[in-house]
């Protein structure tokens, strides 16, 4: 492996290839509860990678996957982003990592249609920011706003709060520049189209690969231009229940709102100090009178299914406090607890029944202290249903909550993920709900690498 290393520094130079002890400690971890717990509540030192290479351009990372696939040795490489990954996507112990954060250029703004290129490396709020100067808006922003890459938020298929209206990152990517695993640059389409019936559209193949199939270096997005009218407020239920029902009729109506967070009792109580579940809504768009239309709607929806108008104070507590990671870890710490996030999708004919099966199911595990939840990312079949636990820390407890997390989803027919990804924690799920459908993942992985070098390390989507 030190060949190989030795290559890499000789072949970018030495500001690009980084072996330095200090440097390779600050990639030891991403966000990942797992990884943090062991470092900041047990002291552990963490493996660390064996080298982080920084490319300052796209012939950079072509040359950095030449080098280490034309080795006699196997030597896996991370992809590395913000840093945000919440599953462990971009833990690096014994890989080389490539980290694209020196690949943050807007490359354009296209006004007329409606496009961003942007580079694969830059950070969502820098370029939401140079958007929202221009009058336009990705709007798309998950809690890793401040930290997360384009790059990384197309790798883990990401979803943000304003999913419901404006889609999730699929929704937004036009079309991608790729570097294979041997080294090859490609743009998945020659042109940019609002779509295209041409094949399969291969984009899906670099969605949600979380950098297993490729490298993404650029992405054509879709922008909107900024909303100019919003209503929001909060509606206070009797039970989590009612405000699931009211939900689903606002879906399966077409009265869409742009955020829709509902709440149960335990985390309406924790944030808000409310002890009822909490539904938290906006509406949006260009004219007023359509926005008014569409919130005296799902006003007499709500209404109707037992929800109590609060006024907007919960709302504009949640827009003020939405991205605060570091200080909601820094309260869990003060408990003495330790915490991670689950989020699952499902129907809904059985949102009810995995809500109460997960809950009770992570309450027999020995150290778990909590368990609450909100539903969000809506659509007209089913919803995001994102838990938070709190539990004592230790190791075993962390493993056995998402052991039963992950069978208790898959018994009652949800999806193990919805926007956080695989990763390494949930890797050893994936083959249950895909079944022999993994065997066609695998094949296009050995077809594109067939060396494993490329984001399979530590088990990573392929246990065995």
């Amino acid at each position: 492996m030190q060949d190989v290393i030795n290559k890499l520094v000789n072949a970018l130079g030495p500001s690009k290839v980084i072996t330095s002890t200090d440097v390779l400690r600050r990639y030891s971890r991403d966000f990942w509860p797992l990884l943090m717990m062991r470092e900041q509540v047990f002291n552990e030192e963490l493996p660390r990678p064996l080298a982080v290479i920084i490319p300052s351009s796209v012939n950079d990372v072509s040359t950095a996957l030449r080098i280490i696939n034309g080795g006699n040795d196997v030597v896996p490489v991370v992809v590395y982003g913000g840093g945000s990954s919440v599953t462990g996507a971009s833990y690096s112990a014994d890989s080389i990592i490539i980290d694209m954060s020196r690949l943050n250029k807007i490359i354009s703004i296209d006004g007329r249609d409606l496009l961003i290129t942007v580079e694969a490396g830059a950070r969502l709020r820098d370029v939401e920011g140079k958007l929202n100067e221009m009058g336009y808006s990705l709007r798309h922003i998950p809690q890793s706003f401040n930290y997360a890459t384009i790059g990384g938020l197309i790798a883990t298929m990401s979803s943000g709060q304003y999913s419901t209206l404006y889609g999730n990152i699929e929704d937004i990517v036009v079309n991608l520049e790729v570097v294979l695993p041997n080294g090859e640059v490609t743009w998945l389409r020659s042109n940019n189209v609002p779509r295209a019936s041409t094949g399969p559209s291969l984009k899906y193949l670099f969605i949600g690969s979380e950098g297993m199939l490729g490298i993404i270096t650029k992405a054509v997005l879709r922008i909107v231009p900024l909303p100019t009218s919003t209503i929001y407020g909060a509606y206070r239920f009797d039970s989590f229940e009612q405000g699931i029902e009211s939900l689903r009729e606002l879906m399966i109506k077409r009265i869409t709102p742009a955020v829709a967070r509902l709440y149960d009792g335990n985390e309406a109580t924790l944030r808000f100090g409310v002890d009822k579940p909490l539904l938290i809504i906006s509406f949006e768009g260009y004219y007023d009178d359509l926005v008014k239309a569409l919130w005296r709607r799902a006003d007499e929806i709500v209404k109707g299914h037992g929800g109590e108008y609060v006024g907007s104070r919960y709302f504009e507590d949640w827009l003020r406090t939405r991205f605060n990671v570091e200080e909601e870890i820094e309260m869990v710490r003060r408990y003495g607890l330790w915490f991670d996030t689950i989020e699952v999708s499902t129907t809904w004919s059985r949102i009810n029944q995995l809500y109460r099966d997960f809950r009770e199911s992570l309450f027999r595990v020995n150290g778990v202290v909590g368990v609450m939840a909100h539903i969000s990312h809506l659509y007209i079949n089913g919803a995001c249903i994102y838990f938070t636990v709190l539990f004592k820390p230790d190791v075993n407890t962390y493993w056995e909550l998402w052991s039963r997390a992950m069978e208790i989803t898959l018994r009652d027919g949800g999806s193990i993920s919805h926007h956080h990804g695989i990763g390494i924690v949930r890797s050893r799920w994936l083959g249950h709900e895909l079944g022999n459908a993994i065997n066609i993942l695998r094949a296009i992985k050995d077809a594109l690498d067939n060396k494993g070098v490329l984001n399979t390390k530590n088990g990573m989507f392929f246990p065995d």
